[in-house]
């Protein structure tokens, strides 16, 4: 007989608005390693115990994965929510192993490894180096190997840095957008930077009863639109006849630690906002889990969120350009690029400048272009890629027998020719042969024909290893 390690999850039903509808959990289903899902019927809005629920004759020592969805009593079924579990039999002899080492990645970079302390908590501020990082949002790749030397899954997060030259502006919302069950977006002017009371800008005419879903976008004073933030809420008519359940308790914790209690007033919505601490936290990402218990003492499942202490706002201060560099098909790395002349007013002086640099020399093949430019505070710019395709020369000549012979060049990662011709040049081009060689010759064309327009193509996928000189003033110099 296996039993399970941990305790699982309970299904619960929890009302978190003023108007909410309270709908009865019927059945429940899940499944376990991509098997079939398996349907329980249960005790409407009873709370379930997974111990008793889920069975695990047959299956192996060790990790599984659990897929849970439930339904109402209006037959509608729920999304899946992910789990994990473990298993022992009693004859399980299994130790207990511990996180030898860390290895982080910063921006997709090469991850860098720390030797932590056996098993204890690693406070991330005093491991992770960010030395050299620019200021602002950055991506953190994060896992671990334990004592055996196995490396366990990567886990996402973000952080940002700041350093004492940050000049940042702060932007402030001056519009929002927001979607009702897949509809289209609604957009809203609200005061700039102005808190925002939802009850009184969302129309829900002609909604249905129920549950419906929401997606909120904003839009700050530069017009850049952020990410979409999705949820729920429901409606109700003059008709609803359910009872409003009140949360009574809130419990939260931060990066994981234990949950803190905090008896609340009781209340259909409570504002979070005036109940969490955020003063001993330090600068940088920080997790939420937060969850609720209503009057009937069911407990919500956990949400979390994610976000980001800082150092008091610092007043924003203009930059601008001081040089600009661009590179051929291999990037040198930032400062080692092609240096770009004046820009056409003479001076890198301005927040944007126009500069115009001709290229040429470039064999056949696809090219890679980068770009990028470099602020008074001697900070580059993310790099602006484009690319280009070189075709080849056409040299047309009269051959023998009446006939007309193409020549032309060849490039890296080119094997195949396609031959196209037409009566005008603007008429349209039928292909008349492929070639893997660089001629072709096209037989008694002449006697048939006063005049031919001709096109060869070619395609590839294969970036040309040519690149381009140094051209920065001091190695041209004799």
């Amino acid at each position: 007989m296996n039993r399970f390690l941990p305790a699982l999850l309970a299904v619960l039903v929890c009302a978190f608005m003023a108007q909410a509808q309270v709908r009865l959990v019927t059945q429940i289903s899940y499944q376990i390693d991509n098997g079939s899902f398996t349907d329980v019927d249960v005790a409407d809005g009873a709370t379930v115990n997974w111990n008793s629920v889920i069975a695990t004759t047959g299956l192996t020592d060790g990790l599984h994965q659990l897929r849970v969805r439930s339904t109402d009593d209006q037959g509608r079924v729920g999304a899946v929510t992910a789990s994990f579990f473990a298993t022992i039999s009693n004859n399980f002899t299994g130790q207990t192993h511990v996180i030898t080492q860390l290895s982080y990645q910063i921006d997709n970079g090469s991850f860098t490894n720390v030797d932590v302390p056996d098993g204890s908590p690693v406070n991330w501020n005093s491991v992770i180096s960010t030395t050299g990082l620019a200021d602002g949002l950055h991506r953190l790749q994060v896992r671990g190997t334990d004592d055996l030397g196995r490396i366990g899954v990567v886990t996402d997060g973000f952080f940002a840095t700041l350093s004492n030259n940050f000049t940042g502006q702060t932007h402030v919302i001056t519009q929002l957008s927001y979607q009702v069950d897949n509809g289209s977006f609604t957009d809203v002017d609200v005061p700039d930077g102005s808190p925002v009371n939802w009850n009184s800008v969302l129309s829900t005419v002609g909604l249905s009863d129920g549950l419906h879903q929401l997606h909120v976008r904003g839009t700050d004073d530069l017009g850049r639109t952020g990410a979409v933030t999705a949820g729920f809420f429901a409606t109700i008519s003059n008709n609803f006849t359910g009872q409003t359940r009140l949360v009574t308790t809130m419990e939260y914790r931060l990066d994981g630690g234990s949950y803190t209690l905090i008896d609340n007033p009781d209340a259909p919505i409570v504002n979070f906002n005036q109940l969490l601490s955020t003063n001993s936290l330090g600068i940088g990402l920080h997790s939420l889990d937060i969850r609720s218990t209503d009057d009937q003492s069911r407990v919500s499942p956990p949400s979390r969120v994610l976000f980001i202490v800082t150092s008091p706002i610092v007043q924003g201060q203009a930059r601008y350009l001081t040089a600009a560099e661009f590179w051929v098909n291999v990037d040198p790395g930032p400062g080692n690029g092609i240096a770009i002349p004046l820009p056409v007013d003479g001076a890198w002086d301005e927040g944007q400048e126009d500069a115009d640099t001709v290229l040429t020399g470039f064999p056949i093949g696809l090219h890679r272009i980068g770009f990028r430019t470099k602020d008074d505070l001697n900070r580059w710019s993310a790099t602006t890629i484009d690319s280009l395709i070189v075709g080849p020369i056409l040299v047309i000549r009269p051959g023998a027998s009446n006939s007309v012979v193409l020549n032309w060049q060849s490039g890296p990662g080119v094997n195949q020719f396609k031959i196209y011709r037409a009566l005008t040049s603007n008429g349209t081009f039928a292909l008349i042969d492929s070639t893997t060689g660089n001629t072709y010759t096209d037989a008694g064309i002449v006697a048939a024909q006063n005049k031919e327009f001709y096109r060869v193509t070619f395609e590839t996928n294969a970036f040309s290893t040519f690149r381009m000189p140094d051209m920065s003033p001091e190695a041209t110099k004799e």
